[in-house]
């Protein structure tokens, strides 16, 4: 899993919501606005690691809550002096901010019923997958069927063609499920009931193939009390984060937020 304080910050995206509200009277420190050159360096920063493409209206509100979030631990950070005697970025100061968040949340143990729907929401990331290793040999283009049964002839006749020694991938003890997407489900159910160690020629999604398949180690279900330990502690992660996300919302109701139409 991903580091929980990262997460932590990923999650405000989806449940952080400001009511934004205008008061005239109110102090600057107490008056966050989200202002047209705020949300262009958001787009820009945006664009920078998207190649190029400017976010849709949902992606950007979400980013605009990111930012306020950012800017509320910000500020409390200041308040509470943080930045005295150091002379840190903007970012090290907020994450100040947020560690201190973060571990103030105090997160009791879950009953062994929560733990056990937590789990089975989970199991994916828990149960251990099929492994397959093979040796893949692809072709495209229209010849693409007739180039993988020559060079099969060729291999069952005791050569090893030059397209073997230029095209040849390795997959070694790849989970089945990572391999379907690229692949298509048909060619790795195939590729699972293959003979070990025996080329033969299979479609995919994607060509033709002249494959080898070498291993197969069926996956297992793995139960709670296996992982339990990981499992209970994982579980407290994710509720911290929550709770933190929480507690940084209360913090935003001391200030004024004020958008500027985009």
């Amino acid at each position: 899993m991903r580091e929980p304080l990262v997460q932590f910050m990923a999650l405000g995206a989806v449940i952080f919501a400001v009511h934004a509200a205008v008061t005239p009277s109110v102090s600057k420190e107490r008056l966050i606005e989200v202002t047209p050159e705020v949300r262009q360096s958001i787009v820009d920063a945006f664009k920078g690691t998207h190649e190029g493409r400017a976010p849709g209206a949902d992606e950007l509100a979400k980013l605009v809550d990111v930012w306020l979030l950012n800017e509320i631990t910000f500020r409390e950070a200041l308040a509470q002096g943080l930045d005295k005697g150091d002379e840190m970025i903007r970012d090290r100061i907020t994450h100040k901010m947020r560690l201190l968040i973060f571990n103030g949340v105090e997160v009791s143990e879950p009953s062994q019923a929560e733990l056990a729907a937590w789990y089975e929401k989970r199991r994916a990331n828990y149960d251990i997958p099929d492994l397959v290793s093979f040796i893949d040999v692809p072709f495209t283009g229209p010849d693409a069927e007739a180039q993988s049964r020559a060079v099969l002839e060729q291999i069952r006749a005791g050569t090893e063609p030059e397209e073997v020694q230029l095209r040849a991938l390795i997959f070694g003890q790849r989970p089945r499920q990572t391999l379907e997407p690229s692949f298509g489900k048909d060619f790795v159910d195939q590729l699972v009931e293959a003979p070990a160690g025996e080329w033969q020629v299979l479609p995919s999604a994607s060509g033709w193939h002249v494959v080898r398949r070498d291993t197969f180690t069926p996956g297992r279900r793995v139960e709670l009390d296996e992982v339990g330990s990981q499992v209970a502690q994982a579980w407290k992660d994710e509720r911290r984060r929550v709770l933190a996300i929480a507690a940084t919302r209360d913090l935003g109701k001391a200030y004024v937020i004020r958008r500027s139409e985009p």
